[in-house]
């Protein structure tokens, strides 16, 4: 059976009643802001700063399991608003939680916010999300450029964000310009994450500013000439960017890994080719990079672009640290093993590699497979006709990477090529043992390929097979997985349309005690009514059972 959940501890349960009864203020539209003051003023005397804290997070933590439904509903006799958004919360949200020492807060829908920023101390604020609701925009205050003409609208903003002294993570989208970046590299001496995505308004010079310069051509072109350039922003602790959809190109990059030698992470735009970043950094000539000394410190990189064989060797002498690597392919093998051979020299714990020929990639994992934790194989749309993944490409796999957590296997609607019958394998047929993650997407796959992938793997969480020739799993065919006992662990399962009924459901639910999330049943061989059903028997027995949230459906939207 599924877990039960847990007895909520008194702790927790005064927290939820109180974040419960503060979430009714806000949602009150006769109550405005200053009448919120003897409720704060009470809290501040008598909740020490971190149950304070303690209580707003709850306070959004809860808010985001509400139904869609801004009507009252009555339950067990008891009457109480429901929330449609949390940005309805926003205006008095924010006001409440940056009183009581709240370190994270969401802005969204600035329309509402930015005037009443002004007043605000984010002192205690550490992480801070940023957002737009889609369809509110004030255009008069949001569709023009962020740019000093529009200083005096936004001032209120700006005036919060200097007060964010402790701040170390941000989190913006479609609502970020330059002038705060400058605001940042200013004013956050703790800030070691910054998230930008799809701010139309941040461009290279932005990220100038973040790095403590003013955006010129000539710092630009000192670097490219080799010049050493100090930085001049109080951000000396940043270790992870992303610039993903905005306007920070090329530049941008060069900028962040000369002037932030911390940088771990960094993610720019995907049409911006980070092999471009490095001959910036070092030249185009080939024949000098033996003579490169410089090294940065980034453990991850991303890249969807084809990259010259060159400029990779070129990276990973200059980032010996890196750690986890997505490439992308030529689909050759001779060509790809030429390519992956440069990679041998670091210690990579993860390796995404797109459009790769398997007997280059099994030559690679042949020396290096024993150190990944976590493998994705993926073919693009644009995968050349020649790619292929067969079931002795899966054996060479499981062979030479035994100490494999988290594999994923993407093939872009191709099968897994039945070569040779695994019987033909004997006494050498191998399986993942070890794996705790697996995912299965775009691949049309046999019970055979199923057993072979999970009936040994005792240490699975987590499986989520999306392909749309998921009919072959009937309850048999579990059962079978079942006897195996390599499911008896898992945490989650997410099955796209399996013919599994309510059956095979229950005897999931009997050999799995941990499974807390499994579905989406809509997509089941199982009728509405069952459904119903199950769901009243899951909140009487309080089971820790989740058969259909949104997140689970989003996943299946492919």
């Amino acid at each position: 059976m599924p877990p039960h959940k847990q007895v909520v501890s008194l702790q927790t349960c005064t927290l939820r009643s109180v974040a419960y009864l503060l979430r009714c203020l806000c949602c009150d539209s006769n109550i405005g802001t200053d009448d919120l003051l003897p409720a704060i003023n009470y809290m501040q005397i008598f909740l020490p700063p971190q149950i304070q804290a303690s209580v707003c997070h709850t306070l959004l933590h809860e808010t985001h399991k509400e139904v869609i439904d801004i009507s009252d509903i009555e339950e067990d006799g008891f009457q109480f608003p429901r929330i449609m958004f949390p940005e309805l919360l926003n205006q008095k949200y924010i006001y409440i939680c940056t009183k009581l020492n709240a370190e994270y807060v969401w802005i969204n829908d600035s329309r509402m916010i930015v005037p009443m920023l002004e007043d605000i101390d984010g002192r205690s604020v550490k992480t801070l999300k940023m957002t737009v609701t889609t369809g509110q925009l004030d255009f008069d205050l949001e569709s023009n450029s962020f740019d000093f003409q529009h200083v005096m609208k936004l001032e209120p903003l700006y005036i919060f964000l200097r007060t964010l002294t402790n701040l170390t993570t941000l989190k913006c989208s479609q609502l970020c310009n330059n002038f705060m970046l400058q605001l940042l590299s200013k004013n956050c001496p703790h800030l070691e994450e910054v998230s930008i995505e799809m701010c139309i308004d941040v461009d290279d010079e932005g990220i100038f500013h973040l790095g403590g310069h003013f955006p010129s051509q000539d710092t630009y072109f000192q670097i490219r000439r080799g010049v050493q350039i100090p930085s001049k922003s109080v951000c000396t602790k940043l270790r992870k960017v992303n610039l993903e959809y905005t306007l920070a190109c090329t530049a941008s990059a060069v900028m962040l890994l000369h002037l932030c030698p911390n940088i771990e992470e960094l993610m720019v735009t995907p049409d911006v080719n980070i092999g471009d970043v490095f001959t910036i950094l070092h030249g185009s000539n080939p024949d000098k990079y033996e003579d490169v000394t410089s090294q940065y410190s980034l453990r991850v990189l991303h890249t969807y672009m084809e990259l010259d064989e060159n400029v990779l060797s070129l990276i990973v002498k200059t980032c010996p640290r890196l750690h986890d690597v997505t490439l992308r392919c030529n689909g050759v093998e001779r060509k790809d093993r030429n390519f992956l051979a440069n990679l041998l020299t670091l210690d990579l714990k993860s390796l995404n590699v797109m459009n790769c020929s398997m007997p280059a990639l099994v030559w690679y994992l042949e020396k290096k497979g024993c150190n990944l934790t976590s493998l994705t194989i993926q073919h693009l749309t644009m995968a050349p006709l020649s790619l292929t993944f067969t079931r002795t490409h899966l054996q060479r796999v499981i062979q030479t990477c035994p100490n494999l957590k988290n594999f994923s296997l993407k093939l872009n609607n191709n099968p897994i090529q039945p070569d040779v019958p695994y019987s033909a394998f004997g006494s050498n047929l191998v399986h993942f043992k070890s794996l705790s993650n697996l995912i299965l997407e775009g691949t049309t796959i046999t019970s055979d390929d199923l057993s072979v992938l999970v009936s040994r793997c005792e240490l699975l969480r987590e499986l989520h097979i999306l392909f749309h020739n998921l009919d072959m799993l009937e309850d048999h065919v579990l059962y079978d997985l079942l006897a195996s006992g390599g499911l008896h662990n898992l945490w989650t399962l997410f099955l796209n349309r399996p013919m599994l009924t309510l059956a095979g459901l229950r005897r999931l639910l009997d050999e799995c005690p941990q499974l807390s999330t499994v579905g989406p049943l809509s997509s089941w061989a199982i009728s509405r009514k069952d459904r119903d059903a199950l769901l009243k028997e899951i909140r009487i027995k309080n089971w820790d059972l989740n058969i259909e949230s949104p997140e689970m459906m989003h996943m299946f939207i492919l």
